[in-house]
């Protein structure tokens, strides 16, 4: 009976621990069917592939000068006369600005053209003593050949003759001589008026009437009819430009406002000191909207490609040394190596590894969890 017993309590004990185990693997297989359906969505910012034309450019900026400024200063020492413009007076080329006293000069000049008609009247007092010593050379001549003159008396007026030329061509010398005194004169009397060069505006004056001009240029005579933007470029962007190429200037003084523009000059050697190129813009300034000064910006396009598949320029990292985007296909993300064309600086063209209409990440920066799942939001105004 004792026997029968302990049989029937090791039954009842191992049941009760096969029930046991039977309740903690039920509970262990709902807990991990539970957790599974705990794991997070989590939300996305995403852009659509899309397809446009994209321009690959390049922004330079700087200071816009005229195209000519050219300082005024007299050829001869003086005390100046008359100023005849002010800072900000327009003027025509061959204007005259200002004046030197030129009473000493004048005198000069009328000097020189009183030689001149002395010279003329020495002249016709040669000429006349000539034509005497001509004719008495023929009569002694004629004389001479009938034999009614020794040839004493003919070789005496053949001197005379040649002495007669000679002073008839020294005559005619000295009158060159003064009337070249007359040019240089009359020459020294037009360098005592400034000309105005070139047409454009006075942006400086430094003198006023009876100074006597030193070092610094009586007026300055800008041209702004045409501007000039220069600025420095990179050996790879140098090498992509090319004279003519069109640019769109912004100023900050004009905001809204956009002018046009080219490349005038790429200059052909590096500048040592920060590995730069040299170009020039020039910019058409015929109304006169743009001021020598003014702050600029130039925009150049260096290429084009159209029907371009495009993407933020967020949506792109580099990843174990390639470049990449998170593409979102249904609640999984996943990285896709893709191959970049053209950049504005904003967007980036895709030329291998999407197609158009495909959801990416609009900002692959982001870290999301291996396992993931998430909730695309498409952002507006982007991808489309």
């Amino acid at each position: 009976m004792i026997r029968s017993l302990s049989i029937l309590l090791a039954l009842v004990f191992a049941a009760a621990l096969t029930a046991a185990c039977g309740n903690d693997s039920s509970t262990a297989a709902a807990q991990t069917a539970e957790s599974a359906t705990l794991v997070p969505v989590l939300d996305v910012a995403v852009v659509r592939a899309a397809v446009g034309t994209i321009e690959s450019t390049l922004e330079i900026s700087g200071t816009l000068a005229p195209r000519s400024r050219v300082g005024l200063k007299p050829k001869l020492p003086g005390r100046l006369d008359r100023i005849l413009v002010d800072i900000g007076d327009r003027v025509n080329e061959g204007q005259i600005v200002a004046t030197v006293d030129r009473g000493e000069v004048d005198a000069q000049v009328d000097a020189a053209v009183a030689a001149t008609n002395v010279a003329h009247a020495s002249i016709e007092s040669a000429e006349a003593a000539l034509a005497n010593a001509l004719s008495e050379h023929e009569r002694a001549k004629s004389l001479f050949d009938a034999g009614a003159l020794p040839r004493q008396r003919l070789e005496a007026a053949d001197t005379t003759r040649r002495a007669a030329a000679a002073q008839r061509d020294l005559a005619k010398a000295n009158l060159a001589q003064a009337e070249a005194a007359v040019r240089r004169a009359r020459q020294v009397q037009r360098d005592t008026t400034l000309f105005a060069p070139v047409s454009g505006f006075i942006v400086e004056r430094n003198y006023d009437p009876g100074a006597i001009p030193g070092d610094h240029p009586v007026v300055v005579v800008a041209d702004i009819r045409q501007l000039k933007l220069a600025a420095g470029v990179s050996e790879m962007e140098a090498g992509r430009l090319k004279i003519g190429m069109p640019a769109l200037i912004s100023v900050q003084a004009r905001p809204g406002e956009t002018f046009t523009g080219q490349i005038a000059v790429i200059v052909p050697e590096v500048d040592q000191r920060n590995r730069h190129f040299r170009i020039e813009l020039r910019v058409p300034n015929a109304e006169g909207a743009l001021l020598a000064g003014m702050y600029a910006s130039a925009r150049l396009v260096l290429e084009q490609a159209e029907q371009a598949i495009v993407v933020p320029r967020e949506a792109i990292v580099a990843r174990d040394g390639q470049r990449v985007v998170l593409k979102v296909d249904g609640d999984k993300v996943s990285a896709v190596a893709v191959v970049e064309g053209l950049t504005d600086g904003r967007q980036v063209q895709i030329v291998s590894g999407l197609a158009a209409g495909d959801l990416v990440l609009a900002d692959a920066r982001r870290q999301l969890p291996a396992d993931a799942r998430v909730k695309p939001v498409l952002q507006e105004g982007r991808g489309f």
